[in-house]
């Protein structure tokens, strides 16, 4: 096999046939081979780690580090230890020396993911670092050299936050040199079956199961829904057909629950007996984690009662 042909099967897999995405691939593709700082945008679930690692697989640096760094899980108290190191008794606690995430990913790439979480006080300090290629470990007099790229990803308009001045404008502008929004799920719906089929096949290798059914009515009510998780939320649900073996009718049906207000189980005045009583049955499994005991405290019946009512109605 060729080197280039290995490398495109090490690409990571991102799934999706509409205009939008292609697009969005087209551009990263293209920023990929330069070192410049690329900004990810995009809601949460949309799959901007995974943008992150296709610009580096795609970059001179694909044989070093890509080091990933949730900016939004690091206390303000560490924030500049992690991110920068220490020196060993730098401060208390403090004993051995520590790397940080940027000397970590030395030669390779470092992405910032939700990066408008990094606090104000430590925005000018992490610009010299991108401008002057630099790290100033806790304790430590002396500038490090580094050689790193970086990407950041938000799901915040960092525009927006720049100008209610709750971002750097100046380190905003150093990080904005390629700009990539990935759409939400609902705006390319045309990508839902292709993501479907993916997970399907992915989760059966996971659970050692076969392929299961999902019919065609199935299939439009997934392309229709609005998927406020993204394809994060879409991949949990099919994860959620092969860990629970229930019908992806049913499955559905408590995703469509889920849309709605979590608490209102009030139902519309033409549906039949039968269909209140299931569409209670569904909201209460949902509530309780698909738990029968809770299920049945919710519903104030008997656990028995439950489960005959469950085998009726085919949700068991």
């Amino acid at each position: 096999m060729s080197t280039s042909a290995r490398s495109e099967m090490d690409l990571p897999q991102i799934v999706g046939v509409s205009q939008a995405i292609r697009e969005v691939l087209r551009l990263v593709d293209s920023a990929a081979p330069s070192d410049c700082c690329v900004l990810i945008e995009g809601e949460s679930g949309t799959g901007k780690e995974l943008m992150a690692r296709r610009l580096c697989a795609k970059s001179r640096r694909k044989a070093e580090p890509f080091i990933p760094v949730n900016c939004a899980g690091i206390t303000q108290s560490l924030f500049e230890s992690q991110f920068f190191g220490h020196v060993r008794g730098a401060f208390t606690g403090a004993e051995q020396n520590m790397l940080g995430m940027l000397r970590s990913a030395d030669g390779g790439t470092l992405f910032l993911d939700e990066v408008a979480e990094i606090p104000l006080n430590l925005q000018p300090k992490l610009l010299r670092v991108i401008q002057e290629q630099e790290v100033m470990p806790v304790g430590h007099p002396i500038p490090v050299k580094i050689d790193t790229r970086f990407i950041a990803g938000t799901n915040r308009n960092l525009r927006d936050l720049v100008n209610r001045k709750e971002f750097r404008q100046d380190l905003y502008y150093r990080l904005n040199i390629v700009r990539v929004v990935v759409p939400p799920l609902r705006e390319r719906p045309e990508d839902v079956p292709a993501l479907l089929d993916h997970f399907m096949a992915f989760y059966a290798k996971q659970y050692r199961r076969g392929p299961l059914a999902v019919s065609s009515a199935v299939r439009s009510v997934l392309v229709s829904y609005p998927w406020p998780g993204n394809v994060r939320e879409l991949a949990a649900w099919v994860e959620r057909l092969y860990a629970t073996g229930l019908d992806a009718e049913v499955l559905v049906e408590m995703l469509l629950v889920e849309d709605e207000p979590r608490r209102d189980l009030t139902p519309p005045a033409q549906m039949s007996l039968d269909q209140v009583e299931r569409r209670a049955i569904v909201q209460a499994m949902d509530l309780s984690d698909f738990n029968q005991r809770k299920a049945a405290r919710i519903l104030k019946v008997h656990r028995a009662t439950l489960a005959r009512k469950l085998k009726k109605h085919n949700l068991a």
